[in-house]
């Protein structure tokens, strides 16, 4: 399908001229059709590099007032400019850390990084899942839920997560506590494999980051990635 990050980017902001047809069942926003009133206002278009190819690829994020949501489309130019990833953040959604691009290990490539609550009416569970483009198509390579709270039924459960990185090594900090009670610790290692393009977990190498003792980092062997609050 024909279609112009740029393009769609200026049609979102302007009354006139209205997005074409194609596009705008692309992107299936009721603020892209003529018969709707207002046009979009909060609107971002980024260029990043997402895979090994000289073309930039594009991010576009929009507020959709009008689905109460906010939207990520991910584009990759081929023949022609293609929606490659489509994600919408309805729940506890901060759209500054929404959707970023970032590399996790030396080894791993650039990842779209997408983060969103997907918990329900009595969860709260904030979810980074991050996406490798290879081949024309983004497919998941990590989906880590970082907070978990658990309400119903009692006890209350609450779940944190940490990932840390050393230079080829991904490693996971989770506390798990039920309320009242003491938090437990645990700590597992990942490895970027890059044949299916997905991080895997390493557990022989978990006696070279993690404590068996405590459950938790070593000190020193790895460092925050951003994911996650790092633990005080």
């Amino acid at each position: 399908m024909q279609m112009d990050p740029d393009h769609i980017a200026q049609s979102l902001r302007d009354r006139k001229p209205v997005m074409t047809g194609a596009d705008c069942a692309a992107l299936d926003l009721w603020e892209c059709h003529s018969d709707y009133p207002d046009r979009i206002s909060d609107l971002s278009l980024r260029w990043v590099q997402l895979d090994y190819d000289p073309e930039l690829e594009a991010i576009l994020v929009v507020e959709a007032k009008a689905e109460s949501t906010y939207m990520a489309y991910v584009f990759d130019k081929q023949q022609s400019w293609r929606t490659v990833g489509t994600f919408s953040c309805e729940r506890s959604c901060e759209p500054n850390s929404f959707i970023r691009v970032q590399k996790l290990t030396s080894d791993s490539p650039p990842l779209v990084l997408v983060r969103r609550d997907l918990g329900g009416s009595a969860s709260f569970l904030m979810t980074t899942s991050a996406y490798h483009l290879h081949g024309g198509s983004l497919s998941q390579a990590l989906e880590i839920s970082t907070d978990e709270e658990v309400s119903l039924p009692p006890p209350e459960r609450i779940t944190r997560r940490w990932v840390l990185a050393s230079q080829d090594r991904l490693v996971i900090h989770t506390t798990r506590q039920s309320v009242p009670a003491r938090v437990r610790n645990s700590c597992e290692v990942y490895r970027w494999n890059p044949t299916p393009g997905v991080f895997e977990s390493a557990p022989a190498d978990r006696a070279q980051y993690c404590d068996p003792k405590t459950g938790t980092p070593i000190p020193g062997k790895s460092s925050p990635t951003g994911l996650g609050a790092y633990p005080k």
